[in-house]
């Protein structure tokens, strides 16, 4: 093939392109002054040079007259091709020119689709919460704002082993219905698709017509319309899990460009992906962490007695309703009192050496009467146990009544005192063995208790009146005593003749007839005592087991805090701290700090800033309501300005109310000035009511009213926000102030928020010590009325 170079020296018109060449990078005014001049210098040096040439050559006149002519002709011949040759350079600049100019803004229109399509891909990444409904949003934005013919997901099986699509738009042929794509190297899995999931990596084919790798689902692709296709792998934490796979009706379609916004649009599902799978491993733990602690919650309720729990400088963190019902106060009283506060003086002293005991040696246990708000002491026995909670070392453990313990110590303690009472006075069951083993002497007691008369015992051999003696501990006792010559005492079980049995407590001392024996019977308090250690170890093993279960109760509690804790750091870090820099950055941008915007890029960057807006309100919301729930708000107590505060609330939200051509209305109290509150907080909560009110007000009027109202003890500031809007419907409203309840839900929802803003209002109402109520009527409007109590001002205070 003829090189440009070689087609350039053979043409005869490469004098005047070297010529017109110097003038290549000059304006077309400049060329316009180029081309008469050198038109000039032409017809002058020809007329000049022609005459002179004719004169030199031709001496008759005839002739002369003949060949100016011809040299007339021929000027009139070489002026007409250099003025087509300057002219073509001219224009033909021009044309190419144009013609550059079609093909950039063509190419800017398809930018500006996919800068479209890849926006509203993001929009629904932000406002999407699941995959299901994630992906057909997807497949419609790269269609309807991208300008592709047609794009679908196709997603792994892992049974099948296939790439199923799971969403689509622009199939409007059924492309799709008979497809059937395979991930590894069989024929099916050799396409575009195929290639990309296993490969991972982009596959483009600009002419599917002409490619010879298209497979038959890609080669019927043309007669549908579909000329060039693009495929990416969509991955998940890293692993390819799906294709992104978009179609063109124009061949060559993808470019460099459209690969890298393709590339990027493929990158934010992917992190979409994550999000909503940490999202939903979020939602788990947070649903686990609830059952967790009502679980602790029902464990800790459930648990017999009373149930403490306080930090090593005695402040109560938690305790059980038992404790309050015991003890009489409220749960503010306990939170504000010591350990110690709930006994008398006298037991204090002990008490506060066991609990330092706990924190010492791990766990200690006490008994000691429990003194209730009325006075009333009751006897307990108390542990304690040493755990780490928050960093900090802290005490927990339960407290059981032990009255009918008690009693019955009582009751044993009133019977021993009976029966050494009566050893004392009747000498009760003594009787005298003598070396031989008879008997010698028996009191009447002694007779009761041998169960046979005396008549029948004495003089008789004990090993003759019992037989099988010899192997009862009683004989060896017995026996011991008489040889060693030593007093001896046991408490022993004797069996009968009869085959009953009873217990005894023996007291053996030697005497010079053999040995006196005072047999007691204690039977009866061996049962008790019986019945004594059974409760106590049945009490001891309820202790434990219900100390083994609260330890663990802490600590899930303990994981949900710190899961909380986490959550708000996470949140508070990870999202505003961004937000605030892409409003700050676009607000630069809409300036024009960073240079000149067309009105195109200025719309989409408002739209850009007006998303991390709300989106920052909406996380500002989440966070407000999970400091009040934590007990983390604080409200002051200061006094402000109440008119310059409604005024700059009111001047806020001004622009929403024309833009939505509502009137704004004020009616301020003559008599109100300083108030006392929370500045702060005040104009949050009119803030949010007039936002709501503006936002569910299509027409008409929103209303802000101020009162003071000083009839009762103390002076009440009324705040009423009244609106003309579609108002709420009766049974709505019992859901107006719960957290992440809206009246208008669903998929046919027109107005953004978190349903957080009257949750906040009520609950920082509430902290300030007022109320807030609601009145609706549906189609009508809706009034809300807040009150805060105003604290008398000091004297001292100007």
């Amino acid at each position: 093939m003829e090189s440009t170079a070689t087609r350039q020296l053979n043409s005869p018109i490469r004098p005047w392109q070297t010529l017109l060449s110097l003038f290549g990078n000059t304006s077309l005014r400049t060329r316009a002054w180029c081309i008469a001049g050198i038109y000039a210098v032409l017809a002058t040096l020809w007329i000049y040079f022609s005459d002179a040439a004719l004169l030199a050559l031709l001496d008759a006149p005839e002739l002369m007259v003949k060949w100016s002519v011809y040299k007339g002709l021929g000027f009139v011949t070489v002026t007409a091709v250099a003025l087509l040759l300057m002219m073509r350079w001219a224009f033909g600049t021009i044309g190419d020119g144009y013609e550059a100019l079609k093909i950039h803004e063509k190419e800017i229109d398809r930018l500006k689709k996919l800068y479209s399509a890849l926006s509203h891909i993001n929009q629904s990444i932000v406002w999407t919460k699941s995959r299901e409904e994630l992906f057909p949003r997807i497949c419609e934005s790269l269609t309807l704002h991208g300008g592709f013919s047609m794009a679908w997901i196709g997603w792994y099986e892992a049974e099948s082993g296939t790439l199923a699509p799971v969403a689509s738009s622009g199939d409007v042929n059924g492309y799709l219905k008979d497809i059937h794509i395979s991930t590894d190297d069989r024929p099916e899995g050799c396409g575009a698709a195929g290639t990309a999931y296993r490969e991972a990596r982009p596959v483009i084919s600009n002419n599917l017509s002409e490619d010879p790798s298209a497979l038959p689902w890609h080669a019927k692709a043309p007669r549908h319309g579909l000329l060039a296709s693009a495929v990416l792998p969509i991955r998940f934490k890293g692993t390819v899990c799906g294709t992104l796979n978009v179609y063109a009706s124009e061949a060559g379609f993808f470019q460099e460009q459209e690969k890298e916004l393709l590339a990027e649009a493929v990158n934010d599902i992917s992190y979409a992906l994550e999000n909503l799978a940490s999202e939903a491993e979020r939602q788990r733990a947070e649903a686990l962490a609830q059952r967790e602690m009502q679980f602790s919650a029902t464990m800790i309720e459930t648990m017999p007695g009373i149930l403490y729990f306080y930090n090593d400088q005695g402040r109560f963190m938690r305790w059980n309703k038992n404790f309050e019902s015991v003890s009489g106060y409220t749960a503010e009283e306990i939170s504000t009192m010591h350990p110690l506060d709930f006994f008398s003086s006298e037991d204090q002293r002990p008490l506060e050496e066991r609990i330092a005991e706990v924190f010492d040696q791990g766990e200690s246990y006490i008994e000691a009467p429990f003194q209730s708000k009325n006075g009333r002491s009751s006897p307990y026995y108390f542990t304690g146990r040493r755990v780490e909670y928050d960093g900090q070392r802290c005490l927990v453990g339960v407290g059981i009544d032990i009255s009918e313990r008690m009693q019955a110590e009582k009751a044993l303690k009133k019977s021993e005192q009976r029966y050494r009472s009566t050893l004392e006075n009747i000498l009760e069951g003594c009787q005298i063995i003598g070396h031989d083993w008879t008997y010698l002497y028996l009191n009447h007691a002694a007779t009761v208790h041998n169960r046979r008369p005396r008549e029948e015992l004495i003089g008789k051999p004990m090993m003759e009146m019992w037989p099988g003696i010899e192997t009862t501990p009683i004989f060896t006792l017995l026996q011991r005593s008489l040889r060693e010559g030593i007093a001896l005492h046991e408490e022993t079980e004797f069996t009968f003749l009869d085959g009953t049995s009873g217990w005894f407590d023996v007291r053996v001392q030697p005497v010079p007839e053999g040995i006196f024996v005072l047999s007691i019977d204690i039977t009866e308090r061996h049962q008790a005592e019986k019945a004594l250690r059974d409760l106590n170890e049945s009490l001891e093993l309820k202790v434990i087991e219900r100390t083994g279960q609260l330890q663990q109760a802490l600590v899930r509690a303990e994981a949900a805090d710190r899961l909380k804790s986490a959550f708000l750091a996470t949140m508070s870090h990870e999202l505003r701290t961004p937000l605030n820099s892409i409003i700050g950055f676009t607000g630069i941008l809409l300036q024009g700090l960073a240079g000149p915007l067309n009105p195109e890029q200025n719309k989409q960057l408002g739209m850009v800033r007006g998303s991390a807006r709300h989106l920052l309100e909406l996380i500002n919301d989440v966070l407000d309501i999970s400091k009040i729930e934590a007990g983390q708000l604080e409200v002051r107590v200061e006094q402000f300005p109440l008119p310059d505060s409604i005024e700059r609330v009111l001047a806020s939200l001004k622009p929403l109310a024309e833009k939505k051509r509502l009137s704004l209305i004020c009616h301020l109290s003559p008599e109100i000035g300083t108030v006392t509150g929370d500045r702060r907080r005040v104009e949050q909560i009119l803030i949010n009511l007039l936002n709501n009110a503006i936002k569910f007000t299509e027409h008409g009027s929103v209303t802000l009213t101020t009162e003071m109202e000083t009839t009762g003890p103390c002076p009440v500031l009324r705040l009423s926000v009244a609106d003309t809007g579609m108002g709420i419907k009766e049974e709505d409203l019992n859901n107006l102030f719960q957290p992440f309840r809206q009246i208008d839900t669903g998929l046919a929802r027109q107005h953004e928020g978190t349903g957080l803003g009257l949750a906040i209002c009520r609950r920082l109402i509430a902290l300030m010590g007022g109320e807030i109520s609601a009145s609706s009527e549906w189609g009508k409007g809706s009034l809300f009325t807040v009150t805060l109590p105003q604290k008398p001002k000091p004297a001292s205070q100007p």
